[in-house]
């Protein structure tokens, strides 16, 4: 800030997202990472004196993290928030309204019976979100200890009212407003819906400077699978874009709705996408009125992370992979890339005393033939002491020319198709919503799903692979199984008309329909049923994609910028002032406190997925884990999917027949509605 501001009004934020505490942490070589660059963080409030930390979400890496995490979490916390410091700034909003599932629903910094130094406000994100018995997060057990203000939490998906918590310092009034993660596709229907309102608080105090922060996903992945930034309210000065891990922690200007957003990324790596391998930042966040700047504060204990990859047929000619031992000829190639990606790691090295000195390394080797490949384990088990993740730092991705509309009968080549016609930036990784839809528009209609709908089998995997819920596919596809039963009971058609009446079944079955209906069981039973509860429904994006790789993300000594009521874009730096003089505040905030509703574009009404069939899963493992006496915790997701698809037709058609025979009627035709041979 300039000379002439008063210090006393200026108010101090530490920005981060993405922690991801517990990655990895029974990995020998990897598992303190998290916990590592979170306590840097934390050094880092302290040292630079800040009122409060702001947290973006994913807090944690798991929903139910493990007692090692908490302990962890729970330790750093109470080490570096708790203290003497006296707190400079004053709650202005109701705090029964704000911190609803608080101890004395109050900010935990009034607390009498506790000693805080530096009060933490986070909202939740999609890996630790409420769930299981009681919809409780990992947030609300931080929350009641009293170590974590806990806010931005929605208690109603039919209709979501976000109100700011107000703060004051001095002359400047912050209204921080926080939405945790909520599906990207519901989100955007509520948007649409005119759904969302947020509370605005009144002038009659003088401006305030809106902050936002929400978890959601930042870059188009298709079709409402992201929540586009022209959709938030242009009365907002800065927005903190959780989940995303590609850090962009200066702030972009957004021309259209004349505000900032900052993407301040993850502090670990959970992946090993191009994204993560950019440098690590977090923001400190200075505000004085409606003015602000946000300084990057990098990261000096991350482990040191380097991404390279090379196309096979742009090195033909120069390896003479036409003639001759091609795979050895690979080998030699990829020995010679890590060789010097390691050395290119020892450059990330800052000297700081807790980095870990073991490097990521991720070679991605895009080939067009079997011969081009080799043993990736084998060949890093050379690497056991240069690398950190010697098993996996070398990835395989085969280009499939595939001419448009043709398909194949094999479901490993609609696999491959599925991955083939997605076009995305070639630093991010596909998630499994995604792949799964896309993988069923691969396949031929003949063999597409007549129960469930690729929305439904999609949030199977989601929740098979990212919150490890092994009884997602047993809850989930009895569900369908029974609605489809009931309809043909009612119903009854005849032979020839059983899978047209199934047809018509899966165009009425959305996937809202199964999470209601999910919603209201898992209501009435205990954790350890099948059921699964609302809030566990939501989707869940373990990968990071960002679109634009071009972002700077070093520092700058450039002028501030003034925020414009022009449509010309505004090139991104290290300082970011709002222009609060006379008539140059054009978005001011509105002079009544009734609820503005941040809606754009038209108001739609939610679809039915359309049906379509499955194949069933073949190869290595087919059949494995089937029977009463399987346990679910031991099943792959593939052989998950096929034990609950093949369970489904059968017992469906047979019930189908049996309650004909009880009828009277001629048994029905079994019909194969799983896509099996």
């Amino acid at each position: 800030m300039s000379e002439e501001v008063d210090t006393e009004d200026v108010m101090r934020i530490l920005v981060a997202t993405d922690n991801h505490l517990g990655y990895a942490e029974k990995n020998a070589v990897r598992g303190d990472d998290s916990f590592i660059t979170f306590e840097e963080i934390l050094e880092m409030a302290v040292q630079e004196d800040v009122d409060f930390i702001l947290l973006g979400g994913d807090l944690f890496h798991d929903a139910v993290p493990s007692q090692n995490t908490l302990h962890n979490c729970m330790k750093l916390l109470r080490r570096y928030t708790f203290g003497d410091k006296p707190i400079n700034i004053e709650m202005l909003s109701d705090q029964a309204v704000n911190f609803h599932n608080a101890v004395n629903e109050t900010v935990n910094y009034e607390d009498p019976n506790l000693n805080i130094a530096i009060p933490v406000f986070s909202i939740h994100g999609n890996h630790d979100d409420p769930s299981g018995f009681g919809r409780l997060s990992s947030l609300d057990l931080l929350s009641t200890s009293g170590l974590v203000n806990y806010f931005g939490r929605w208690t109603d998906l039919t209709k979501v009212t976000i109100n700011p918590v107000l703060l004051r310092k001095g002359q400047t009034q912050l209204a921080l407003y926080g939405l945790s993660h909520i599906h990207d596709a519901r989100l955007r229907r509520l948007f649409e819906d005119f759904k969302v309102n947020m509370e605005v608080p009144g002038t009659e105090e003088g401006e305030w400077f809106h902050l936002m922060v929400l978890h959601q996903n930042h870059a188009d992945r298709g079709p409402k699978s992201n929540i586009p930034e022209e959709m938030l309210p242009d009365f907002l000065h800065l927005i903190i874009w959780g989940h995303e891990h590609d850090c962009h922690i200066n702030p972009n200007f957004n021309a259209t709705r004349n505000f900032y957003v900052s993407q301040p990324g993850s502090s670990v790596a959970t992946s090993l996408a191009e994204g993560e391998a950019l440098k690590k930042y977090v923001g400190l966040l200075e505000i004085h009125k409606t003015r602000f700047q946000m300084k990057p504060l990098p990261l000096q204990t991350v482990r040191p992370f380097v991404f390279d990859s090379v196309d096979l047929a742009q090195l033909t000619e120069e390896l003479k992979l036409d003639e001759g031992d091609v795979t050895n000829k690979v080998i030699a190639m990829a020995k010679e890339r890590v060789a010097d990606m390691i050395v290119r790691a020892k450059e990330q090295l800052t000297g700081h005393p807790k980095q870990p000195i073991l490097p990521l390394i991720r070679l991605r080797i895009i080939f067009s033939s079997e011969e081009q490949m080799f043993n990736a384990i084998r060949f890093g088990q050379s690497y056991n002491e240069q690398v950190a993740n010697p098993a996996d730092m070398i990835h395989f991705k085969k280009v499939i020319k595939r001419v448009k509309g043709e398909y194949s009968d094999a479901d490993k080549e609609a696999l491959r198709g599925a991955l083939d016609s997605i076009q995305v930036d070639t630093s991010s990784e596909m998630n499994i919503e995604n792949f799964i839809e896309r993988y069923f528009q691969e396949i031929p209609a003949k063999r597409r799903l007549k129960v469930l709908t690729p929305k439904i089998l999609s949030e199977i995997c989601n929740r098979l692979v990212e919150k490890n819920d092994v009884n997602a596919a047993e809850g989930i596809i009895k569900h369908c199984k029974d609605s489809a039963l009931e309809h043909l009971l009612e119903t009854l058609p005849a032979d020839d008309k059983v899978e047209e009446s199934l047809e018509e079944f899966s165009r009425k079955l959305s996937l809202d329909d199964i999470i209601n209906r999910l919603d209201n069981l898992g209501s009435k039973v205990k954790t350890n049923t099948s059921s699964v509860s609302l809030t566990n429904t939501l989707s869940k994006s373990k990968q990071s994609i960002d679109v634009d790789q071009n972002r700077s993300s070093s520092d700058s000594d450039a002028e501030p910028l003034v925020k414009r009521s022009t449509n010309k874009q505004t090139k991104a730096s290290t300082s970011f002032f709002l222009d609060d003089s006379e008539g140059s505040d054009v978005e001011s905030a509105p002079k009544t406190t009734k609820n503005t509703t941040t809606t754009r574009g038209r108001k739609t009404a939610a679809k039915a997925e359309k049906s379509s069939k499955a194949p069933t899963a073949r190869g290595r493992g087919r059949g494995r884990g089937r029977g009463a006496a399987a346990t679910a915790s031991t099943r792959s997701t593939r052989q998950a999917l096929d034990v609950s698809i093949n369970s489904t037709r059968s017992s469906l058609l047979d019930s189908l027949a049996n309650a004909r025979a009880k009828r009277g009627g001629k048994a029905a035709q079994v019909i194969d509605i799983s896509d099996s041979d």
